[in-house]
């Protein structure tokens, strides 16, 4: 039974959108409705299940992109339904103008309210109304009239296991329902995608699009919109005094939002230019002040990208390596004379600054002595100028890159697109140099995910039946995966995770059965603790009580199942970096 405390036409709406659907969506049918001191009341079929956000929540091992695919199917069935235009629907499904029917004029309103200006600081309205200003032209429009359920997120959603499958049984809780955009359910559930595993956006909309439904080019952006007006009609609608956690969840999702669409406007675009008789001035004047911060640390300082090729066009940007006896070394030196510390990117032993400003334009990657990622990008270079018909193909697929790119969608991938773009050309100009040293690199291209999930399909889940259940991993913060290339061959994969109190645990490091006699596990397994000993890693979780790590060292491989980390608080068989072996 469900009682109707705010709109006593929705039992009726809900009952008719029910038997409209209930052929293509699990959508439980309502049998009675009845009144009760003022309010609607209807006794609706049972669906069994828990809600898809206890799920979540929860610790049941479960298919994550298989249940977010059926979401996103059954999503695309519901919006195929059409009404006559676009707007609210009364008791029996028809289409009925709403005064706030004007999203940008209600978020607008939205701001003006007392509870909203309480808990928003005048910053943040601020921004909002910018963004609003800004992207008021990605809005839905009349022209969308799709059936929109208006609160199709994980809590409305129930799943149960059948036949040792989980699976969606029931898309509950109708009353918002109306004719609009279906955007309006995508970011419904997108709306807590930036905590979840990559599974749960991607699968998500994958579905959609093999479904039919063609999303638009900004749609992310507009999926962010209309969060923001939907979170602020809930801000104006709570109590900060009886309600406070509710207001400080609905303040960190809008200052998501904003710091998203922030992103988004500042996303540089990829610029190339001819090539420019300056740059190895600018490289020269940069070196002197490198070489003084670093002082008897510094090895070498060396000239490398595009802007050290004459003739080749490039971005404006100096790139230049800083070669030092020690990676360990206070950071203060650099940031003295304007640097700004960026990390390591994909290659786990490089320290990455930079520096923007009117006159220094410049990338500094900082490697060891000897590392083999110096050598690699001296050979590049030197190819690259002693080789003008290479040289010129290098700079038409950079156009060709850049025009694919300002064609595509708007969204943080683009540098990303046009760097791992170049990936193919610079393997082979790699092959041609005679570079033959092995290097070891965070996954990132899409040939080094697909190795990736072949090490653990083949060594690990293959034989044992059963698919990967931990592909969540592929993009989490607690997890790290690596491949060992030999020159530019993949030749091993590893899988680390991370604990707290400067622990890690070495999940899978497996190494291609053709390669075992080449001593690639050592390498990999000394380059490997090297850097996690440069993060501060104080231990290596090598066996738990309940499971022991299988660790072949001459078959070329060792898995560990995944375990509770907190189980582990004590654990006498943790081992000291440098004591992994």
């Amino acid at each position: 039974m469900r009682i109707y405390l705010r709109d006593k036409d929705a039992a009726y709406r809900e009952q008719k959108l029910a038997a409209l659907i209930k052929e293509t969506a699990p959508i439980p049918l309502t049998h009675y409705i009845g009144e009760l001191e003022g309010h609607h009341f209807a006794i609706t079929e049972f669906m069994p299940g828990i809600s898809l956000r206890d799920f979540l929540l929860g610790d049941v091992p479960h298919d994550l992109r298989a249940i977010m695919t059926e979401v996103g199917m059954i999503l695309s069935k519901i919006t195929a339904y059409e009404f006559s235009k676009s707007d609210f629907l009364n008791k029996d499904l028809e289409v009925v103008p709403y005064e706030s029917s004007d999203v940008i004029k209600f978020a607008q309103d939205c701001l003006n309210n007392r509870t909203v200006v309480s808990v928003l600081s005048p910053e943040m309205i601020d921004e909002i109304k910018k963004a609003i200003k800004q992207y008021a032209y990605l809005f839905s429009t009349d022209d969308e009239k799709h059936l929109v359920h208006g609160d199709f997120d994980p809590a409305n959603i129930l799943v149960d296991k059948i036949n040792d499958s989980w699976v969606v049984t029931g898309i509950l809780d109708w009353e918002f329902a109306f004719s609009g955009s279906y955007l309006w359910d995508v970011a419904n559930m997108l709306r807590y995608a930036h905590k979840m595993p990559p599974e749960f956006q991607n699968s998500f909309i994958d579905a959609l699009q093999r479904n039919a439904i063609k999303l638009p080019p900004d749609w992310r952006t507009t999926a962010h919109l209309l969060n923001l007006s939907s979170l602020l009609d809930l801000l104006k609608r709570s109590d900060p005094q009886r309600h406070p956690s509710r207001c400080a969840d609905i303040h960190e999702l809008i200052d998501h939002i904003l710091s998203e669409l922030n992103n988004m406007q500042k996303i540089d675009r990829v610029e190339i230019k001819p090539y420019d008789a300056n740059w190895p001035n600018i490289f020269e004047a940069e070196a002197a002040l490198i070489k003084k911060a670093l002082a008897d640390n510094c090895v070498a300082i060396h000239h490398v990208g595009s802007t050290s090729v004459p003739g080749l066009a490039a971005k404006p940007k100096i790139d230049i390596i800083a070669v030092v006896r020690n990676l360990v070394f206070d950071k203060s030196q650099l940031e003295a004379i304007g640097y700004k510390y960026k990390g390591g990117f994909n290659i786990p032993l490089r320290r990455s600054f930079t520096i923007r400003t009117a006159d220094r334009n410049i990338n500094l990657h900082v490697f060891e002595e000897n590392d083999p990622e110096i050598e690699l990008n001296i050979l590049f270079r030197d190819h690259l100028r002693e080789t003008p018909s290479a040289r010129d193909e290098y700079a038409l697929l950079k156009y060709k890159l850049i025009a694919e790119e300002s064609s595509h969608e708007k969204n943080n991938s683009i540098y990303r697109g046009y760097t791992l773009g170049k990936h193919d050309f610079i393997q082979n100009i790699l092959k041609k140099s005679g570079f033959n040293k092995r290097r070891f690199v965070l996954c990132t291209h899409h040939s080094e995910w697909t190795v990736a999930k072949h090490f653990r399909d083949t060594y690990f889940f293959g034989p044992n039946g059963i698919e990967d259940p931990y592909t969540w991993t592929f993009n989490h913060e607690e997890h790290a995966h690596l491949v060992l290339y030999q020159v530019t061959e993949i030749v091993a994969y590893a899988h680390i995770q991370f604990w707290p109190d400067q622990r890690a645990a070495i999940r899978i490091i497996a190494t291609d059965e053709n390669k075992r006699n080449q001593n690639s596990a050592s390498v990999f397994l000394t380059l490997i603790e090297k850097w996690l000993r440069s993060l501060g890693i104080k231990s290596i979780h090598a066996e738990s009580r309940q499971s022991s790590l299988r660790f072949y060292l001459k078959n070329g491989y060792t898995e560990m199942p995944f375990n509770d980390p907190e189980n582990h608080e004590s654990d006498p068989n943790d081992v000291p970096v440098g004591k992994v072996l």
